[in-house]
């Protein structure tokens, strides 16, 4: 008998989360106390001290252990095979071990975690297991949120992590999401650790100083000429004018650069440098550390070998594809990119320059109490290319060396405030912690779409002086394509620049004001020997206010999608409660349980205002009442009849009201004639009526439409309208064309009377329809309401050891996660601002995993080994109301999103050679939405209900993960462990989507996601302890100069080639 598979509801006999975690909370008091935890409390107090010795027992004295930051960093890498949650981990050695050019590049040996648009933002969006953007991977630092949402144009939005790799003490990555962790996202969280006390003080010592410092090759500084043009008279910049064509675009031959070759970056030139020096002292009562870092790099030089694939003789068109909207066949190509970032050549936009202060303090009031604090400040300039501007150059050019933009920079000031407070006395009731946290971020950049340089303009002219103009096009520019003949040779006396009004204008600067605060509250109860409760709480508020230079200005190009769809300004408040039971029944089994409460509230301010102010762009708009879909159909007799009868009695209608009106107006004379000339009869007008519809064949098909407010009393048009609020829900279920009414592959014999077969109905194409609005708003000024939502979520996790070396485990637990400012917000929603909000509901994720882990040691062959294990872990995510933007820009839900997939970690150490493997293999990544597949394609329907990565436009569709990634890393420590030299490899898959060439073929190509080759880079390190308080360091990474874009790049910028990096850090 075989099984039926059908789809299960997480409703049915599902265990409110609560009840659940209270019923195991009541079996373990019930049963008795099998097994102990491997931390036992001391019951003894003095009397029994005095007792033992009495007895006998002999009292030793105090030997003092000091624990180290190794001692910690290395109980973190054992966790990742000991704890029964997916994650990787890298200590301070390993961040610091390689260089790092990006932000991005902190990850690179993290297996399996991903950063998006990785060499553009100067930031890290974590991605994993193909979960990122919009926090679902929260990315904290020392406990503390600091992310932030960037328009950039047509691609999007970005969610940003800043953070300075020089002050990174460790990062751990948790994948999937988690009870465990303090801050756990829906697809997991990356948590990064700062610079330590006992990073800097030695053990057994009670002050240290670090100072480290290292440069690199691979690097030459921007040239900067052209980029501090703001506010000055464009007609003292040598060869500038205004473009009208672009609205008052600045042109000026010093905007742009040749960018220069390769062969330059192979010295040590100091462009990229970084040094760091930190101070701590670590006393009885107290600990203290302040800590400085500064790091700059300039535009780094791509790599040469392996760029065939990104150069290939189809360059120009994959170029024009990349941009424009039409049916293309095939998978996607960026084979122009090294057509305008050659191979060996420097790539602009990637320098940055930060520097960053850290102060720490912990003061242990008692042995069982301790407060800490911390401050940190970060400011951080950096290069940021334009999206689309690669693409745009690349198709109208030639294929020679092309000039190249440097924009200004972006820049970014972040300030962390925290505050924390343990309570951890000798007593089973009580482990608390406390903490508050605030962040504070400001950031500017010139990335809205509009000219980075420009001067005023009106909503109908460019305010721009014309006579200078001409002189500078023809007599210092000598642009041949305009007539000189009648411009004098000489400079014209200038305009008053009254008000400024010729300065140059930052016309495409964002600014962000980004704030949030957070407190925390966790306490662990030891209920009995083998059952421990923790419950802990935490609360979040942001307030989100964006600016953007093009508002209230006219739109050029892209500008009035950042009006719309960019800039925020809102506020969000969250609070989680959770119940978690750590529950040991017996010696060989665990059992972890828990539930999870949150509730939220978010309120769009920038809407608010304008509706208060009644801003036209701000009001709302009448609903939508469904999708118009025109289409031709095969006409019948009755059909024929029909429209003879309407042709004649329209006719009768205009001959009628001819006669009247004349009677009436007899000054206009004889109207009647002309059109009694043209339709003498009533068969003339009737046998033109039919005429109209007959096709090439000779066939009678219903006219073709496209009005958006078609006649209903017109018979030779053929159309549905599909029920459609704008939220595409039972969507599919109301097409015609799906669900039965209309077969659109339907054949008619004997055809209107004669012996052939044709189709009933003929489609222009699938993508043809219009958008029907109901034409009635009540109140389009009414105040916006907050969003709210709540939501329950459980936890379960059972471990068995199978053996003193071996366990298994398996984990599910439930997720929620609300919608961010930018995703509750009206103003993603286009034009389409209806009176219901964009996300309202929370995505839910169910989650499943199953693992093995093994320590080899058990067998022989490893039993000498300081270190032997090996994990291996299924997991099997579904993530239900999806919050994504559809290809209208609103802001969606959509049914599911799914992934699954096998990770595996395995390490063995010998302690003088040490090696490790991970690799992930990704088995599913696919979002579901049948209602949107027939949305997309209502006639022919061959967009299938789950898609690979996501959806055309969506930003699902840029964060598919390669199908598999492999790191491989080897060391030695050598003399004495004084020398430490090693390498890795990191492979990781090409990217592959079979949907991308079918929705080519349909027309939904444009802003494909950007692709890349398979990439196999070698990196390789040595570290030399010169003497007790000076190392040597030296790596290079790219060892081969490979030509390579990072996976799920949001712009297409080629990674760096080979580079050297040289360090000696000076420890006290």
């Amino acid at each position: 008998m075989g099984i039926k598979q059908q789809r299960i509801d997480h409703n049915i006999f599902r265990l409110h989360p609560l009840t659940f975690s209270l019923m195991l909370c009541l079996m373990g008091i019930a049963l008795p106390s099998t097994a102990y935890s491997t931390e036992t409390e001391s019951t003894h107090n003095d009397n029994e001290n005095a007792a033992d010795h009495e007895n006998g027992v002999v009292q030793l004295s105090t030997i003092t252990l000091y624990a180290t930051a190794d001692d910690a960093h290395q109980k973190a890498k054992n966790e990742m095979y000991s704890k029964d949650v997916s994650n990787v981990y890298a200590d301070r050695e390993e961040v610091e071990r390689y260089q790092v050019s990006s932000a991005g590049d902190l990850f690179k040996g993290l297996n399996g975690v991903y950063t998006g648009d990785s060499r553009n933002s100067g930031a890290i969006d974590p991605n994993i297991r193909g979960i990122q953007g919009e926090g679902r991977v929260p990315l904290t630092i020392d406990g503390t949120e600091q992310s932030t949402s960037v328009w950039m144009g047509p691609s999007g939005v970005a969610n940003r992590n800043y953070i300075d790799p020089n002050m990174v003490s460790s990062i751990l990555v948790e994948k999937g999401s988690s009870m465990s962790s303090p801050i756990s996202g829906i697809g997991g969280s990356v948590q990064v650790k700062t610079l330590q006390v006992d990073d800097i003080v030695q053990a057994g010592e009670s002050f240290g100083i670090e100072l480290k410092t290292d440069t690199s090759t691979n690097s030459i500084a921007p040239n900067q000429e052209g980029m501090n043009y703001f506010g000055q008279d464009y007609r003292d910049i040598p060869g500038a004018y205004a473009n009208k064509f672009s609205r008052g675009a600045l042109m000026a031959p010093s905007l742009t650069k040749t960018p220069r070759i390769g062969d330059g970056g192979k010295d040590f030139n100091f462009d990229a440098a970084a040094y760091r020096i930190a101070i701590a002292t670590k006393q009885d009562q107290f600990d203290l550390l302040g800590a400085y870092s500064y790091r700059k790099r300039g535009n780094y030089y791509s790599g040469k070998h392996n760029s065939s694939k990104y150069q290939t003789d189809t360059w120009q068109e994959d170029a024009r594809k990349q941009t424009e909207i039409e049916a293309i066949s095939g998978q996607p190509s960026i084979s122009y990119l090294a057509k305008y970032f050659l191979p060996g050549d420097e790539v602009s936009n990637t320098s940055s320059e930060q520097e960053s202060t850290l102060l720490k303090g912990t003061w242990r009031i008692s042995d069982a109490q301790t407060l800490n604090a911390s401050f940190m400040r970060n400011e951080l300039s950096f290069g940021e290319q334009v999206p689309w501007m690669i693409s745009e150059a690349v198709r109208g050019s030639d294929g020679s060396r092309l000039n190249q933009y440097q924009f200004p920079y972006s820049q970014v000031k972040q300030d962390t405030w925290t505050l924390n407070y343990t309570l951890n006395p000798d007593n089973r009731w009580l482990d608390l912690k406390a903490g508050a946290w605030l962040t504070q971020n400001n950031t500017s950049r010139h990335q809205n779409g509009d000219a980075v340089y420009g001067i005023g303009v009106s909503w109908d002219s460019v305010q721009s002086d014309q006579a200078w103009e001409n002189y500078t096009r023809c007599h210092v520019l000598h642009e041949a394509t305009n007539d000189c003949s009648l411009i004098p040779s000489t400079p014209p006396e200038k305009l008053a620049n009254d008000d400024g009004r010729f300065n140059v204008l930052a016309r495409a600067l964002q600014l962000t004001d980004h704030k949030r605060v957070g407190f925390n509250l966790s306490n662990t109860f030891k209920l009995k020997p083998n059952l421990d409760f923790t419950l802990s709480g935490d609360y979040t508020k942001e307030k989100l206010d964006q600016w953007d230079m093009s508002e209230g200005h006219p739109a050029y190009e892209y500008t009035w999608g950042v009006g719309h769809m960019g800039p925020r300004s809102g506020s969000r408040q969250q609070w989680n409660l959770n119940f978690n039971f750590d529950w040991r029944p017996t010696s060989w089994l665990s059992i972890n349980a828990g539930t999870r409460y949150s509730d939220y509230w978010s309120f769009d301010e920038k809407l608010a205002k304008g509706r208060l102010k009644q801003d036209p762009n701000w009001a709302i708009q009448p609903e939508i009442t469904g999708m118009l879909q025109y289409y031709q159909e095969l006409l019948s007799d009755d059909d024929i009849k029909l429209i003879r009868d309407t042709a004649i009695q329209q006719r009768q209608e205009v001959i009628d009201w001819s006669k009247d009106f004349m009677e009436k107006h007899p000054e206009v004379g004889d109207i009647l004639s002309d059109y009694l000339a043209v339709y003498p009869t009533a068969d003339s007008i009737a046998n033109e009526a039919i005429d109209a519809l007959r096709n090439e064949d000779g066939y009678l098909y219903s006219q073709w439409s496209n009005m958006s407010h078609p006649n209903p009393n017109d018979p030779s048009i053929r159309y549905v309208v599909i029920p459609y609020g704008g939220s595409h829900k039972g969507f599919a279920a109301n097409n015609p064309f799906l669900n039965g009414t209309i077969n659109p592959d339907e054949w008619v014999e004997n055809a209107q009377g004669t012996s052939k077969t044709m189709p009933k109905y003929i489609f222009k194409n699938s993508m043809s329809s219009v958008i029907a609005p109901d034409s009635t708003v009540v109140n389009k000024w009414a105040e916006p309401e907050k969003q709210k939502n709540h939501d329950w979520v459980p936890y379960l996790g059972i471990t068995a050891a199978l053996s003193d070396h071996a366990r298994v485990y398996v984990r599910y637990n439930e997720f929620v996660r609300f919608p961010t400012v930018f995703e509750s917000s009206l103003a993603l929603a286009g034009s389409n601002k209806r009176a219901t909000g964009a996300a309202n509901a929370p995505e839910h994720a169910y989650n499943w995993e199953l693992g093995y882990a093994h320590n080899l040691k058990s067998f022989s062959v490893f039993d000498q080994l300081d270190y032997a294990d090996i994990k291996i872990n299924y997991f099997n995510n579904r993530i239900e109301n999806y919050i994504d933007r559809d290809y209208n820009f609103n802001i969606v839900q959509f049914a599911e999103k799914k992934m699954s997939g096998i990770e595996l970690l395995t390490r063995l150490d010998a302690g003088k050679y040490f090696g490790s493997f991970g690799a992930t293999y990704r088995l599913k990544q696919e979002v579901c939405d049948r209602d949107y597949a027939s949305y997309l394609d209502p006639i022919y329907n061959r967009i299938s209900e789950c898609i690979d990565g996501g959806f055309p436009l969506t930003f699902a569709r840029t964060s598919l993960q390669p199908k598999y990634s492999l790191n491989f890393d080897l060391g030695a420590r050598l003399f004495d462990e004084k020398l430490k030299l090693g390498g890795r490899a990191v492979y990781h898959s090409e990217a592959k989507n079979k949907s991308e060439s079918e929705f080519g073929e349909m027309g939904w190509a444009f802003n494909r996601a950007y692709y890349w080759n398979p990439i196999l880079v070698f990196d390789a390190y040595m570290n030399y302890q010169a003497h007790p308080n000076v190392r040597l360091d030296f790596n290079i990474t790219n060892i081969t100069n490979q030509y390579y874009i990072d996976p799920m790049a949001r712009v297409s910028l080629p990674a760096p080639g080979r580079a050297m990096t040289a360090g000696v850090t000076f420890k006290f």
